[in-house]
């Protein structure tokens, strides 16, 4: 139905859309410290920026968002939201105080909610083949280096020649242009069909889909695994350039050229290692699969304890080059079995609710969690309190690789009886 030539392009677009919806958070990350200083603002109100105001309108969106997607047009859905996320990623340029900032995030939130599920979606019919759509998700899924190497690295010289707002304005400026792009120059498949759907067959509904997650045991210690690891890595995300800044005094500049360059390239490396090793090395053997995970999980403890402690700043740098990689290696393994595990009918829907959790609760909680430690252990650590707080949720590693290790334990079991019965109505009469 559309060329290879077409199917490509596609691609980058909706890659290079999903990489704009991710600028924002790298600026966040960058610029906090910047941000706290000229705002006079404690952590405590940082980590609210940062997670609660930002993640209940992304993560409560993003479901009935999902939903409509698998109905409506997907083309317009995504243009409307790119722009949305461009307008209020420039509006940041008025922010004065909390309060107009904590607007200028939940904005950008409603924008970030409507971009994933439609581009997520529309991909998986344009690579409809089982040899295509998964190289089509790995190029899809590194937006999220790629768009930690544009902004941490340019948001630093911007931030160095103009200032944090002029910074965010800039950013939110290729938002516009890409909901033009995308628009007017890709295609919604379901316009060349009549149907939206499979015939006679009704979305599960968002209870029954909790149902079964819950029910299911390797569902149940997947989704748990993947949102306690969303939770310490999201509530440590914002802190890493406010914790150099305060302990080791880089300056946004160079933090801008290092960390991207770091997330950027060894995040790519991580999530490219996982994707390879689940797909083509341990292909036919999931328990081991989740047996390396929970290992690479695991590990990460240790690399932050060497990150957060070490006393130098080229220390610091070089342990965080492992630790990037580590937290991209469960990307690939993670999203395959989460997919096989439910039946064709209800994929899309345990999406959007096991990202809905991990977002709300990630998200929402982790900055919060880390920024109330920190002012916390300020009377006791001084400058250092970041440092202890950072390392105290690090811990939550452990605790997501003892889930990822359980899922080994049934998931063989658990595929069994999906490939048994593939309609929903038929497994939820089965599952234990």
């Amino acid at each position: 139905m559309f060329s290879e030539g077409y199917k490509r392009y596609v691609l980058a677009a909706l890659t290079l859309v999903y990489t704009l919806n991710y600028l924002d958070r790298g600026l966040i990350i960058l610029l906090l410290q910047p941000i706290k200083e000229d705002l006079r603002l404690s952590d405590t109100q940082l980590g609210f920026v940062t997670g609660i105001a930002f993640a209940l309108f992304y993560a409560t969106l993003g479901l009935p968002i999902a939903r409509l997607a698998d109905r409506g047009n997907r083309v317009t859905i995504t243009s409307i939201a790119i722009a949305l996320w461009g307008v209020a990623v420039m509006l940041t340029l008025l922010v004065t105080n909390f309060v107009q900032l904590v607007l200028a995030r939940i904005a950008a939130a409603v924008g970030e909610s409507g971009c994933t599920p439609p581009t997520y979606s529309l991909l998986g019919d344009y690579f409809p083949s089982p040899a295509e759509r998964p190289r089509a998700m790995a190029v899809y899924w590194l937006a999220s280096p790629f768009a930690l190497l544009i902004s941490l690295m340019a948001g630093g010289w911007l931030n160095h020649l103009y200032g944090w707002r002029m910074t965010f304005f800039a950013m939110g400026i290729p938002g516009l242009l890409a909901a033009l792009l995308v628009k007017f120059t890709v295609a919604e498949p379901r316009s060349r069909t009549s149907q939206t759907g499979v015939p006679g067959r009704s979305l599960p509904r968002v209870t029954e889909v909790l149902t079964v997650l819950w029910h299911q045991r390797s569902s149940r210690n997947l989704s748990i695994a993947y949102i306690l690891l969303l939770t310490m890595a999201l509530g440590l995300a914002p802190w890493y350039a406010a914790f150099m800044i305060r302990s080791h005094g880089m300056s946004t500049e160079d933090l801008g050229i290092w960390m991207g360059l770091i997330f950027g390239v060894a995040g790519a490396i991580g999530i490219l290692l996982g994707g390879y090793v689940g797909g083509s090395y341990l292909a036919h053997d999931e328990r081991k699969q989740m047996r390396l995970t929970a290992a690479s999980v695991a590990a990460l403890v240790p690399c932050y304890i060497l990150f957060l402690l070490v006393p130098s700043k080229a220390s610091a740098l070089i342990a965080l080059m492992p630790l990037v990689a580590a937290l991209g290696f469960f990307v690939g393994p993670t999203f395959a079995l989460m997919q096989r595990l439910v039946p064709d009918s209800m994929r899309a829907t345990t999406l959007a609710v096991v990202m809905l959790l991990a977002n709300l609760i990630g998200m929402g909680l982790g900055p919060q969690v880390v920024g109330i430690l920190s002012d916390w252990l300020m009377p006791v650590a001084q400058q250092d309190s970041l440092r202890y707080a950072m390392l105290v949720m690090s811990l939550v590693a452990f605790w997501a690789a003892y889930h990822y290790w359980l899922v080994g334990r049934t998931v063989q079991e658990d595929l069994s009886a999906v490939a048994r019965s593939s309609q929903f109505d038929e497994y939820v009469a089965v599952v234990p």
